[in-house]
């Protein structure tokens, strides 16, 4: 996404260059026009309007201070491209983070993560609701041994900064794929969380706004 109004373009070709240097394969990118809140109220249509209904996904993310090592290289191969599960929505994502949004002191707001460069997702989609299990096992199996040195967890620390709310999955809450014995909401609010259990209390002491991951205010 670019703001750059007439110079969008050429930053976005200038982009994709860089990152397709060196590697095999012609890049088909599909640049768009559209307003801010267009694309933030509907940001893929393709993917969460059609066939009718949308599809089912799994989204499981984490944020990096620098690349993946070496051996993670090799998960991600292997299950992109192991033929022993056949998972049509399988996927893995990199979207670049950092810039301007590390300027912010990690206190400023409810996001705590101020130190990472890139954000990376195994995801997964289906739109036959018997594909369910299938497709949860292969993006949870993938993402536990992308982490399998912290515990199936990305714990703050030299590689990890934890992970966003934005695409919150109850497997963090869930000691059977944390095993990292860091709570989820270290993860995702690292030390802003006891403020924010401050706050919850003061506006919310009936815990009326609440689902799986919500601010909770007896832990």
């Amino acid at each position: 996404m670019s703001t750059a109004g007439d110079a969008a373009e050429r930053q976005a070709q200038e982009y994709l260059a860089s990152l397709c240097d060196g590697v095999n394969g012609s890049p088909r990118p599909q640049l768009a026009r559209m307003g801010w809140l267009d694309f933030a109220l509907n940001p893929f249509p393709d993917l969460f309007t059609m066939p009718p209904g949308g599809v089912c996904v799994k989204v499981k993310d984490a944020l990096l201070k620098k690349r993946l090592a070496d051996d993670q290289i090799g998960v991600v191969y292997d299950y992109l491209t192991r033929d022993d599960h056949d998972v049509m929505g399988g996927m893995f994502g990199l979207a670049t983070y950092g810039g301007r949004v590390n300027t912010v002191e990690p206190d400023a707001t409810a996001s705590a993560h101020r130190a990472a460069i890139l954000d990376f997702a195994c995801m997964t989609g289906w739109l036959d609701p018997k594909e369910e299990a299938r497709n949860l096992a292969w993006v949870r199996a993938f993402y536990r041994d992308l982490f399998a040195a912290t515990g199936g967890a990305p714990v703050t620390g030299d590689a990890y900064d934890g992970a966003l709310i934005n695409h919150p999955h109850v497997d963090r809450a869930d000691p059977a794929w944390n095993r990292s014995c860091t709570p989820w909401h270290t993860i995702y609010y690292q030390a802003n969380y006891p403020r924010l259990q401050r706050i919850k209390a003061r506006w919310d002491p009936l815990n009326v706004f609440r689902h799986a991951l919500s601010i909770r205010t007896g832990d």
